[in-house]
């Protein structure tokens, strides 16, 4: 347990290593290593942070450094990494996916939870103003009708077909947690594989009288990222991307149906103004949730407290992962 300013190793200095590493040092903790294979990055980003050493490998950073938290943001074997990562006593938060077998992940819950380390899977998203406001409120909903995620992005071009359908995959541990913040605990045997290709992923289950279904896509257009909540009272609309929701309430009558979509339309354009304003106070520039889920990680180390993802979630997100993995080899 440590309850000072957390030395930080930063594996990975791609993209995500370069936010994980502001938005680290934004939380309180000072980046004292940046690893990454490709010497000539590493050297870039710890650059940036006075004090901080590059290294090739973990082994030599793990040797070398007094870095008590590490974070995954490499496109390795992240189970490896955080494996490596709490056999030497350090806390790891993990990009996602943490594991792609239940094996993999109980194994790592286990030695964390043996050793009081907390591993915190980058399950952001859960982690956002807008969801968290939703969830504050969701007795607005009435009864919990019908959860959808849909995500269309065109960060599939150029890549391979194992690349392509990785990435697919990879987007799941996100709404596990949202799915699971609304409804608690999902089996990962009740999801129905209604689809997977290379480009196009659907799942669908019922959590009691809730439906839920994500769907992912490598071809829809315009790129969108959204969670929809439908209720009994009214709706919740997240945009992912930017943080933000809105509210879509009942509208019986002839005029109010056909304001709703004016209505609705204003309602995104103020709340997204909003979310702009205070993520600029915020210095949140990109990945809204990810500052908000590493501070509370930081949180969870300085006080020995539990993670601020629960470890079954990490297990959870895994078992479907699997099913995913088998499902595409048949």
């Amino acid at each position: 347990m440590s309850r000072g300013r957390p030395d930080v190793a930063i594996v990975g200095a791609g993209l995500m290593g370069r936010w994980h590493a502001r938005y680290a040092r934004a939380a309180g903790g000072r980046v004292v290593a940046i690893v990454d294979r490709e010497e000539s990055r590493a050297i870039a980003l710890a650059r940036r942070y006075e004090g901080a050493a590059a290294f090739r490998d973990l082994d030599e950073c793990l040797a070398a450094t007094s870095a008590s938290v590490l974070h995954v943001c490499t496109d390795g074997d992240h189970a490896e990494m955080a494996d490596l990562a709490l056999a030497a006593g350090r806390h790891a938060i993990v990009e996602k996916p943490v594991a792609r077998s239940a094996e993999e992940a109980r194994r790592l819950v286990e030695m964390a939870g043996k050793l009081r380390l907390v591993l915190c899977p980058v399950h952001q998203f859960a982690f956002q103003e807008g969801f968290g406001r939703v969830l504050a409120q969701r007795d607005l909903l009435g009864e919990i009708v019908r959860i959808e995620g849909a995500v269309c992005t065109a960060g599939g071009e150029d890549l391979g077909p194992v690349e392509r359908r990785d990435l697919l995959i990879g987007i799941v541990p996100h709404f596990i947690s949202l799915f699971r913040m609304l409804v608690g605990p999902i089996s990962a045997m009740t999801w129905h594989v209604d689809g997977l290709t290379l480009d196009d992923l659907a799942l669908v289950t019922h959590a009691g009288l809730t439906q839920l279904s994500l769907f992912a896509s490598l071809r829809g257009r315009p790129p969108r990222n959204e969670l929809l909540v439908i209720g009994t009272e009214r709706t919740a609309r997240v945009d992912l991307v930017h943080g933000h929701y809105a509210w879509e309430m009942d509208g019986t009558r002839r005029g109010a149906k056909a304001a709703a979509p004016f209505r609705r339309s204003a309602e995104r354009i103020s709340r997204a103004a909003l979310d702009l304003a205070g993520r600029a106070i915020s210095r949140e520039a990109a990945f809204p949730g990810l500052r908000a889920l590493i501070a509370a990680a930081y949180r969870a180390v300085r006080q020995g407290g539990p993670p601020p993802v629960p470890p079954q979630e990490i297990v959870e997100a895994a078992e479907l992962i699997e099913r995913l993995l088998k499902s595409a080899r048949t």
